[in-house]
């Protein structure tokens, strides 16, 4: 008889393996496209364990929406930690961050907002999608703050700012595009506005500022 530890340990394997499953599923048909019998077949796993760990199809595909997200929030905090530690002046840093936004593809930025939109209403309603989320952008936005504060000290940005604050108003930056996508506005103003947050971040950052 299996002890409750290796109940838990192999638990813990058919999640995993429900969620890359899942996770491929999502990034190759989208959240229309998803198809659970093909995650159901590529894992071997039945469907009263998926429905015990994830409750339904809507829920699986919330659970690896997050994990996405989580993934992607760390990867990029990553990217730019190294660039932190790598630059030595405010204008070398600032002018790699102004490449990396206006090269970005549009449609790219489109998707991947509106799938952290789709999650943050998911929270509203639900307590476990809530928790999720909160961990992940506390987690990471400590991380980005620890980040800044590196620059900080080499003399990068100013040092007169508090660093998680910041941390959070720069993905608020990110969550006010929305308002363009839902407006279906002209790639033009797109443009306008990554000019504009560029104008804001060096106000905010640049230690030419400080008072």
């Amino acid at each position: 008889m299996a002890s409750p530890k290796n109940k838990r340990q192999d638990g813990l394997v058919t999640m995993q393996a429900l969620l890359e499953a899942a996770i491929a599923e999502l990034e190759t048909h989208g959240e229309t496209g998803f198809d659970m019998e093909a995650v159901l077949a590529h894992t071997g796993v039945a469907r009263s364990s998926l429905y015990h760990h994830f409750d339904n199809k809507a829920g699986l595909i919330v659970a690896a929406e997050i994990e996405i997200i989580r993934s992607s929030l760390h990867e990029e905090n990553v990217m730019q930690r190294k660039m932190f530690e790598q630059c030595t002046s405010f204008k070398e840093l600032f002018d790699i961050v102004a490449l990396f936004m206006r090269a970005e593809s549009p449609d790219r930025g489109v998707d991947v907002r509106r799938s952290r939109t789709r999650l943050m209403t998911a929270a509203l309603h639900n307590k476990k999608v809530q928790e999720a989320i909160v961990e992940a952008q506390q987690t990471e936005s400590r991380y980005y703050a620890e980040s800044l504060v590196i620059a900080q000290k080499n003399g990068v940005v100013r040092k007169d700012i508090d660093t998680l604050a910041v941390s959070y108003w720069i993905q608020g930056q990110f969550f006010g595009r929305i308002l363009l996508d839902l407006g279906n506005e002209t790639t033009d103003i797109g443009a306008q506005w990554i000019e504009t947050s560029l104008i804001a971040l060096e106000a905010v950052l640049s230690p030419e500022h400080q008072k």
